[in-house]
Parts: C-alpha cells; sequence; structure tokens
C-alpha cells in the first residue's frame, strides 16, 4: 500500500466530527474530487470518483445522514490496463447549495463558502476532504511533498490559504498540467497529518523525518571532519617542511628556544594537533601559542626562499 492510500484509509476511517465539519468535508470532496455530469435525457448529475472504497463509503454517509440525499455507489474493478478499484458516487441532481459549489441560481461558486470553513476544525475538516480525494504525498523515506490536484485557480488558492492558515510552511498553489497545492517542508506536512487526524500516519511519517534529518547532519559532520583533518595535514606537511628549511640554514641559531622547541616537537609528531604540540612542551602552552610559534617559523622559511642563498 502506498503511503498516500494509507493516509486516505485513515482519514475516511477517523472521526466525523460535527455536522459543520462534516459539511465542510463534504463540500471539499465533492469539489475537488468530482464534477457535474450530464444524465442523458434526465438532466445535469454529480459524479464524484475515488481509489479507495472508505473514502465513498465516508462521503455517502455524510450526504445521507446530513443532507439526506442518497448517491447511487459503484464499484468498478479493475479492467484491461485499469489496475485500481474505482469507487463511483453518482447524484441524481446538483449538489445542495449549502455545500457552497453552486449557489441558489445553481450557478457555480468560484472560491471556497466561507460559513464552512470559518473555525479551525471546518479548515481541518475541508483541508481533509480535498486530500482524501485529490491529495498524494511523498513516502517518508523520500523527499517531502505534498500535493492535492485542483479543480480551477479559486479552489487551488482558496485550499492554500486554509492550509497556510493551519500552519503548513511554504504551501503555494501554482498551475502545471493543472492547478495544484503543494508544500515541501517536512515538518510542517507531518503537523499537518496530525491536525487532520492521520496520527499513525504522522508517527511513520515524523520518524522517518527525523531519521532522514539525523543521517544528514551525521553526513555534514564526518564531511566536515575529513575536511578538517585534509587541512591539518597539509598544514602539517607545509609546517615540516618549513622547519627543515630552516634548520639547514644560520637562521636557526638565532631562533629563540622555545620556538626551536615547537619546531623539533613537530617533526617528531607530524599527526599531532596544535593543542597537543603544545602540551608535550616543557613547560607546556596552549594552541594558540604553538600557532603563533610555527607562523614564525614559516615565515623565516619563506624568507629563506626569496633569498636561497643563504641557506647552506
Amino acid at each position: 500500500m502506498t503511503f498516500t492510500r494509507q493516509v486516505r484509509e485513515e482519514l475516511a476511517r477517523g472521526e466525523r466530527g460535527s455536522e459543520p465539519e462534516r459539511l465542510a468535508e463534504a463540500s471539499a470532496m465533492l469539489r475537488f474530487g468530482g464534477a457535474l455530469h450530464i444524465r442523458g435525457q434526465s438532466g445535469v448529475g454529480y459524479l464524484v470518483e475515488t481509489d479507495v472504497g472508505a473514502v465513498g463509503r465516508r462521503l455517502r454517509a455524510t450526504l445521507t445522514e446530513v443532507l439526506a440525499v442518497t448517491p447511487d455507489l459503484e464499484v468498478h474493478r479493475p479492467t484491461g490496463l485499469r489496475g485500481v478499484t474505482v469507487v463511483r458516487l453518482r447524484l441524481d441532481a446538483p449538489p445542495p447549495a449549502s455545500l457552497g459549489i453552486l449557489d441558489e441560481d445553481g450557478l457555480p461558486v468560484g472560491g471556497i463558502a466561507s460559513r464552512l470553513t470559518g473555525s479551525r476544525d471546518g479548515m481541518a475538516a475541508y483541508v481533509r476532504g480535498a486530500l482524501m480525494v485529490a491529495g498524494s504525498l511523498s513516502a517518508p523515506r523520500r523527499a517531502a511533498h505534498v500535493e492535492v490536484r485542483a479543480p480551477g485557480e479559486a479552489a487551488a488558492r482558496g485550499l492554500a490559504g486554509l492550509m497556510a492558515r493551519l500552519g503548513v510552511a511554504g504551501v503555494r498553489a501554482c498551475e502545471h498540467d493543472g492547478w495544484r497545492v503543494t508544500a515541501k517542508s517536512g515538518a510542517a506536512i507531518g503537523a499537518l497529518l496530525a491536525r487532520l487526524g492521520a496520527h499513525t500516519a504522522f508517527l511513520q511519517w515524523d520518524g522517518e523525518r527525523l531519521r532522514r534529518e539525523l543521517r544528514g547532519d551525521a553526513n555534514r559532520a564526518a564531511n566536515a571532519d575529513r575536511a578538517n583533518v585534509s587541512r591539518a595535514v597539509v598544514a602539517s606537511s607545509r609546517q615540516s617542511a618549513s622547519i627543515e628549511r630552516v634548520m639547514r640554514s644560520p637562521r636557526w641559531a638565532d631562533l629563540p628556544e622555545e620556538v626551536r622547541a615547537v619546531a623539533l616537537t613537530r617533526l617528531a609528531s607530524p599527526e599531532a594537533s596544535l593543542a597537543d604540540l603544545g602540551a608535550l612542551l616543557d613547560p607546556p602552552v596552549g594552541k594558540s601559542t604553538v600557532h603563533r610559534r610555527l607562523a614564525a617559523l614559516v615565515a623565516v622559511a619563506e624568507e629563506l626562499e626569496v633569498a636561497p642563498g643563504s641557506v647552506e
């Protein structure tokens, strides 16, 4: 079972909520999962399709119990190249005006009816309905992505606004092969799943997200360590070469005793860090002091390189 189907199943089997919430959810399911259709000589009806039986049964129950509208429920098994079961709900008449899809005159309503989404529970119910019939989510182990297909610009922008108000970061409505609402924040998508009632899916999603972040942190730390080691090796090699050049020149005898001590310690311990070199000295010194003394040696070596005749 795909993660998208898992989420749809869990949402469809969850609590149905109050009557206003059920109306908001049904409105979204009809708008994002259905369309008007011509019923031959008998007029205009409405058709909703879903690939999850529990989603179809949930919508049918709401229409029957809350609005006293009983749609026909059809189940079409996979045939030929169609590899999924399709559940269709057929209404013999257009949806009631109370669902905010058509107005009192039977004309389409562009945006989302505010009376259905005036509360946070109403907003969550509407987003839940849209996600059940038209949403898709990436698998928890993959890059975070949620997408909801929309029937038009007004519906897409309205849904994006509701999701943003529910705390989904970076949600946007865009037109690409049809209008869609997308978001790519892993934390926000996880919070949305929890808010809509998909608690099992949320735990799976958030657990994988945390594991992904920990792996990323570990990889970045390992890369940083490798880079630090590489820089330390290069610096140590440069210091050792500089020390050997200075030791072959008359300038060696003119150096202070503490500088020569650091030089000899570096030659004896080429892989040691600055802090370790400081601890090996007598008396011990800090790594900043070691760094200054080695920098002085490198500077002398560079002077000798410019004036090679001074080297014996």
